[in-house]
């Protein structure tokens, strides 16, 4: 199907799914991080501290100052040999993606661009693979197999922080089946899920203030300090205007042309609960056109969109979070698709003021409806 007749998809879909076709927002957050919760949800511990918790009763948070001291220090002497080791793949990956001049913010992002791109998310919550089982929760074996679970990702990440004098801390939920992590810039402390975002990138589980984080997971609020700013998020850093509700299509169509995979919608005019369900409406159905077709240089879908409160004025904050995939569009053979256009001209010389002949693609697979 050529772009043309895709995009009127997108188009029409959009209309069609306004009627009634409304999909929640967290159904399409991954379940990396959340999906753990499914076998371990009858964990009811709590633990008020940062290191030596026990996540999912086998991996525990351990201590990585004494790596990220030796670092700063110069000096290695201290270390015992595996510790030595992970502070040589560290640094020879600090020196690799840091630069001189980085902000601690663009130090940071770098750190999670290079994480999320180049380590393996493990299938299954708590398997690894076998040659890793005995390291997977910690920086040594991220860096050396590229493999883990979230408490080796945690720690992997707040090491780096540390060595680069950014404040960092381990974080675990409240039921102790999870760890993520708090990150501090310019004062104002941050969540960041690598684990929830590697293999995804798209920044939806990055530099997150409690508002959102609090949409998916629960911990000790009085032991883990407030993430109270959107200053570093970046689909904050990419908002967009909203004056008329009207012009969110259009706001979520140049975010796309732009190639953001996180930006935020900030209203400026009143929204309430009517408001609301109209723009989630409209997301929606822009996401189910976006899932049943490939189109060049969109996503293939919208990752999650959240909520926020009124923040800096605006009357609400709307961000969302696009997921874009592998570009591999299918071969056809030349033949057939010089019988298949001409085929679809017949059809809308013919019928074109009937219907749109992107109703009569395998998004429906056979005629359903038609357009006036």
């Amino acid at each position: 199907m050529s772009k043309g007749f895709k995009v009127t998809a997108v188009v029409l879909a959009l209309v069609f799914l306004l009627s009634g076709a409304v999909f929640s927002a967290m159904t399409f957050f991954t379940v990396r991080a959340m999906g753990q919760g499914e076998e371990l949800s009858g964990y009811e511990e709590f633990a008020s501290a940062e290191d030596g918790v026990v996540i999912a009763e086998e991996y525990t948070i351990l201590p990585t100052t004494a790596i990220s001291d030796a670092y700063r220090a110069g000096n290695s002497d201290g270390l015992n040999e595996k510790e030595k080791e992970t502070l040589e793949m560290a640094s020879g990956i600090l020196e690799e993606i840091i630069t001189d001049g980085m902000s601690d913010f663009e130090k940071e992002l770098a750190v999670y661009d290079w994480m999320t791109s180049r380590l393996t998310y493990d299938e299954g919550s708590l398997v690894v693979i076998p040659t890793t089982d005995a390291d997977s929760d910690n920086p040594y074996g991220v860096l050396k197999y590229h493999n883990a679970v979230c408490v080796g990702y945690a720690t992997t990440f707040r090491l780096f922080m540390q060595m680069l004098d950014i404040p960092c801390m381990v974080v675990h939920n409240n039921e102790l089946y999870h760890s993520w992590n708090l990150v501090q810039l310019d004062g104002h402390w941050y969540h960041v899920d690598i684990y929830a975002d590697v293999g995804e990138g798209g920044y939806a589980a990055f530099n997150l203030p409690d508002a959102i984080r609090l949409q998916q997971q629960t911990w000790d609020t009085s032991f883990f300090p407030a993430a109270d700013a959107l200053t570093y998020n970046v689909a904050w850093r990419n908002r967009q205007d909203v004056s008329d509700v009207y012009t969110v299509p259009d706001a979520l169509r140049k975010a796309m042309d732009d190639g953001n995979g996180a930006f935020a919608l900030a209203f400026t005019c009143p929204v309430d609960g009517g408001t609301q369900e109209l723009v989630e409406q409209m997301i929606a159905s822009v996401n189910q056109a976006l899932m049943q077709y490939t189109l060049p240089d969109l996503p293939d879908m919208i990752r999650e969109w959240n909520w926020m409160p009124e923040q800096d004025g605006y009357e609400a904050v709307l961000t969302v979070f696009y997921h874009y995939g592998e570009d591999t569009p299918e071969e056809t053979d030349p033949s057939e698709e010089a019988v298949r256009k001409q085929a679809e001209e017949a059809l809308q010389n013919a019928f074109g003021d009937l219907f749109s002949l992107s109703l009569y693609d395998d998004y429906y697979g056979d005629y359903e409806g038609y357009a006036g």
